[in-house]
């Protein structure tokens, strides 16, 4: 198993740590916000049930205090006149010392008969208690009763309902007792506070989760860098050394196989190990010169000059090894702007890219270069150049193609497209590769237009 794989497994096994953590951070938050909802509701609940077992209480005490006197007696003979100033100071008294929000004493058809501090006048009648129909019916019956939780005109409030009884034991008056219940709205914002808290948190969680996928990508990638930017360092001393090395004997061999085919071969008995030596001394320069390319990474003098004249020169060094392999070379370019370039390594790059397509066709074949203009990406012009041959192709990942030491040919360093992306992206462009086992393939890259 590679580097790679390894660092995409640790990320896997990141990933999972943290949406395990993430999930059950999640769990927890909307655990507690559903069970503080849940504590707050049942909260309201016992609180309403206690208000209205007080005010039931007080109705019942205020019934019984107007009882023992002779209110009930005055009603009766149709002279509330003479104990209404008596009944009211009652009511008001109840009022204060209970703090609550009316107290009134009605009759069956709601009409004030006696109200605490003069909140209604005598006769008006309380249409809002019709909406208590079932509580004040029990109520003319002879049952306390409370009813529920109602609100008027924007104020909650809850009311209880005490029957007074005559001489003959009959339910003469109602005790009607309202206190506020605004409190209650508070409760509900707490509630309506936890579900948009709950929300938000778990919307937190998930960036969260998400900061911390990319900062664990981020980790892995570094580390992946500082693992490449250590073999290079090492690669770098090492091909310096083994290109000064190689290449001194190198050309001793070179020209030792001039010579001695000067001195040896005839037109009339030609011998090819003496073109031999010469092209596998070549092929040893270039994997020299991959090696100190990728491991030198040298910055590069870009400069707003015209890239169909650095490609043509670059393709007409290239018209010896296309002829000896009896390939075709063809151009098609368009007018096209100038593009901030680097000569040295656009020639590389095509150097590259073309002598891969001129090796994948054994017997002859043709390779078209395109300049082309391309459509804006984000805002910016680029232009496409693009090497299409018809080639034997491959169908192999395309991603794997342009990573360090990987070759779909059986010789060769594995280096070539991996410098071939670092000079296009040190362009701020992009490449990409479309091919299709025997039918050929389309190396592209893309550089943004100067200015």
């Amino acid at each position: 198993m590679n580097q790679a794989e390894l660092d995409e497994k640790l990320l896997r096994r990141r990933k999972v740590m943290v949406i395990g953590i993430v999930a059950l951070t999640v769990m927890m938050l909307i655990g507690f916000a559903l069970g503080s909802w849940r504590y707050l509701r049942d909260i309201g609940d016992y609180l309403e049930e206690e208000l209205g077992r007080r005010l039931l209480s007080v109705a019942m005490l205020t019934a019984r205090v107007i009882e023992s006197r002779d209110y009930p007696y005055e009603i009766e003979a149709d002279r509330l006149t003479l104990i209404l100033p008596e009944l009211n100071a009652t009511l008001t008294t109840v009022h204060q010392q209970n703090q609550l929000q009316g107290v009134y004493l009605v009759d069956e058809a709601y009409h004030v008969m006696a109200s605490s501090k003069s909140l209604f006048s005598v006769g008006d009648r309380l249409s809002f208690l019709e909406e208590d129909d079932v509580p004040v019916s029990k109520a003319l019956a002879g049952i306390p009763a409370v009813a529920p939780m109602k609100i008027l005109a924007g104020n909650r409030f809850k009311s209880a309902y005490a029957p007074v009884h005559g001489s003959l034991d009959d339910v003469v008056a109602i005790v009607v007792v309202q206190a506020s219940a605004d409190f209650f709205d508070l409760l509900g914002d707490f509630q309506s506070g936890l579900i948009v808290g709950g929300v938000v948190s778990v919307g937190l969680a998930v960036l969260f989760s998400v900061f911390l996928f990319w900062a664990i990508r981020l980790l892995i990638q570094t580390g992946e860098s500082l693992r490449r930017a250590e073999r290079l360092a090492a690669m770098g001393q090492m091909a310096a050394t083994v290109a000064h090395e190689i290449r001194n004997p190198l050309g001793i061999i070179k020209g030792t196989a001039d010579v001695l085919k000067s001195k040896y071969a005839t037109e009339d008995a030609p011998d090819e190990l003496f073109d031999f030596i010469p092209s596998e001394v070549r092929r040893l320069n270039r994997l020299v010169s991959d090696f100190l390319t990728f491991a030198r990474d040298r910055e590069l003098e870009k400069n707003a000059t015209d890239l169909r004249n650095s490609v043509e020169k670059s393709l007409d060094s290239l018209q010896d090894e296309a002829r000896d392999a009896g390939v075709k070379l063809q151009t098609d370019f368009d007018e096209i702007p100038e593009v901030r370039h680097d000569v040295d390594a656009i020639n590389q790059l095509l150097l590259n890219l073309t002598l891969n397509s001129i090796q994948s066709m054994n017997s002859g074949g043709k390779i078209t270069v395109r300049l082309k203009n391309e459509a804006r990406r984000k805002g910016r012009k680029y232009v496409r150049v693009e090497i299409e041959d018809t080639g034997c192709g491959f169908d192999v990942d395309t991603e794997k193609l342009f990573e360090p030491f990987y070759t779909t040919k059986t010789s060769g360093s594995g280096l070539g497209l991996a410098i071939c992306k670092r000079l296009v992206e040190k362009h701020n462009g992009w490449i990409e590769v479309e091919s299709e086992k025997g039918m050929g393939t389309i190396m592209r890259f893309f550089l943004p237009v100067a200015g």
